[in-house]
Order: C-alpha cells, then structure tokens, then sequence
C-alpha cells in the first residue's frame, strides 16, 4: 500500500478520523500566484509578482462501508463516519482540519473549506466519492474601541496589548511579553484558550493567552505534549521526566 496517510477532523478538533483508505497516488496540493504583467505605454513589459496563493488540491478515490471486511485498510474507520465528519462541516459552515503524513513527515496540516464533496453509493454498498479542498484563514475585523494605557486591555471579546503611548497594539504576530510567548490575531486580540497551527506545528494558548511550554494538556479526553519551544510533539516516541511516552501522528498519547 502508499507509504502515506490521511487524517480527518473537525475545526475543533473533537474527533479525528483516519482514512480507511486512500488514493495509489498522494493528492496533489498547489497555490497559484495571481502575478500581473503589466508595460506603460513606451516601455518594456514587467511582471508584478504576488504574494503567494491559497492551497488547492482533490482527490477521488472510495470508501469501505465496513471496514472490517478489507484486510489492507489502514484503520476501521466506515465510509460514513468520513462522510458524516465532512457533511456536518458543511452543514455548521465550518473548515475541516487535514493531515497528510508521508515517511518524509507531514505533507499537509491545515485547515480547508469544503469546496465540493460528492460521495454516490456503488453496487456493492461502499461509497465513491470527490473531494476538493481550499486553504482557510479565518478574517477578522480590528478593534473598535482601544486604550492609549501601555499594558494589557480586556473586553467582553478578549484581551489585547497596548504597546505605545498613541494606543497600537499588536496585531497578527507572535510577541514575547515578560518572558512569556503570546500570539495576536489580526484583529488584535490574544490567542485564548485555542489552538494555533504555524507552518507544520501546533501551539496552544492557556486561559490566561500564554503559550503552554515544557507542559501536558488534556483537551477533549486526549493528553498532548508541548516541548520547550511551545510545539506540540507527534509522530513517534519521546522521553519526558525519565519516561518514554508515543504520541499519534495527531499529537494525542498513545
């Protein structure tokens, strides 16, 4: 079978599924730059390069109604559980999290709007179905109301941090603040309580918007582990305190 897998949950992370099974090839994921080519009415053309697009990728392939009947699929996991994870999704509004892992690492861990998802019922009662993704990131608008004190603020939404004496504030960064890593969203709010997914790795902030380091968390039943640098560990074993622990490809404890 391909040396990959394929892994399925929702935005919250309340239920991860893996695939049964998967396409013989990897699904392909791209994102197009919207360059320009543009010229005055004298001169040369020149090309205005953009910033980088939104991943895009699909794939078709089936999956079993019962997974138990097929030796070869990688988990047992029916077709209808994929299926209901995906539709609900679709139904609450919602962007799915995707995790492709290869022997190479992680191909894929973001988060993707459902794009289309068709899945009929064959003859033999398993489904076929079509999948396409596109890369999500959540917007939000910037605060309305803010304070000219140095310091952290607080509303009924959230916190914020005020850095200067005209009232800025941080906004869609990662900031060190009295030795302790936070991270504000566009709109300048803290991370609280949530997840945050950096290029391949998985942070969480704490009830009081501090990234938890060297530190376990218990989240939906599932025990998770956070090293020094405040990324979640997965994929293989590690030793803590003396002890060696396993965690899943989706970071959770063995």
């Amino acid at each position: 079978m391909s040396g990959y897998n394929i892994y399925v949950s929702d935005y919250n992370r309340t239920k991860v599924l893996q695939f049964p099974t998967i396409p013989k090839e990897l699904p392909a994921f791209s994102s197009e730059s919207k360059n320009e080519e543009f010229e005055t009415y004298w001169d040369i053309p020149y090309n205005f390069i953009e910033k980088k697009g939104l991943l895009q990728g699909s794939w078709d392939d089936w999956l079993p109604y019962d997974a138990s009947k097929y030796y070869y699929c990688k988990s047992k996991v029916n077709g209808k559980e994929i299926i209901d994870l995906i539709e609900d999704a679709k139904t609450n509004t919602e962007p799915i999290r995707l995790l492709i892992t290869t022997k190479d690492g992680n191909y894929i861990n973001d988060t993707f709007s459902i794009e289309k998802f068709e899945h009929p019922i064959m003859k033999n009662g398993d489904y076929k179905y079509s999948l396409e993704l596109k890369q999500w990131r959540e917007y939000n608008t910037t605060l309305t109301n803010t304070s000219t004190t140095i310091g952290w603020q607080q509303d009924s939404t959230g916190w914020w941090y005020v850095y200067d004496n005209s009232g800025k504030y941080y906004q869609g960064c990662w900031q060190l603040i009295d030795n302790e890593w936070y991270s504000f969203q566009p709109d300048g709010y803290a991370k609280q309580s949530s997840w945050l997914q950096d290029g391949v790795y998985w942070y969480y902030f704490k009830d009081n918007c501090m990234m938890i380091r060297n530190d376990w968390l218990l989240y939906q039943d599932k025990w998770y582990y956070f090293g020094s640098d405040g990324a979640m560990w997965f994929g293989g074993t590690a030793t803590i305190d003396g002890v060696d622990y396993t965690f899943n490809d989706d970071g959770s404890l063995v």
